[in-house]
Parts: C-alpha cells; structure tokens; sequence
C-alpha cells in the first residue's frame, strides 16, 4: 500500500454529511477559511454546549495520512454554526468547489 494523505472539509448537521477533498492542504485551509469568514455572522465561538445539536451545524477540516503499513494519523479542526446557515453554506460551498 502506498502513502496517501487525504484533505477535506465536512458539514454534519441533523445526520445529513457533505464532504469535499483537495489536493493539497494549504489549498484546502484557504477554502475553510473563506467559508468561516462568509459564516462568520452565524458562527459559534466555541462549541456550543447548551443549544440543541439540532440547531448546529458542524463544518471541518480533516487532514489525514495513511502511511506503508496502513497506520492512520488523523487531525480535525472544527467550528460550529447555527443551523439556519446549512442551505446557504451548502450553496456557497459547492458553487465555490466547482471553480477552485
């Protein structure tokens, strides 16, 4: 097997899961932040321990390196969002996806 490193950015609000994947992390560190600053109006500052989890919306960044031998190393960030921004967020992320 050889090596393989991953890099994505994933929405989970209500069991609905969206993810997309970059090539190169700086790559995708750039489109996470240009998703929190469009959110930023409906962000969290930290996660949000007494709202409903129904009413956030997960976005992350997950960088992962599978090695040789199979072994996993895995980092996420996270920051939360109101759930009303899912729709638009969803909207502004694949739209901006399509022409990085």
């Amino acid at each position: 097997m050889a090596e393989k490193q991953v890099y994505s950015i994933e929405v989970l609000c209500r069991g609905k899961y969206e993810s997309w994947e970059f090539e190169k992390e700086e790559e995708r560190d750039r489109f996470y932040e240009s998703v929190k600053k469009k959110f930023a109006d409906q962000a969290f500052e930290e996660e949000p321990t007494d709202v409903e989890d129904t009413e956030i919306l997960q976005l992350s960044a997950n960088s992962m390196h599978i090695d040789d031998e199979g072994e996993v190393d895995q980092k996420m960030r996270y920051d939360w969002f109101e759930y009303d921004s899912f729709g638009d967020m969803l909207s502004y992320i694949n739209g901006q996806y399509k022409d990085k």
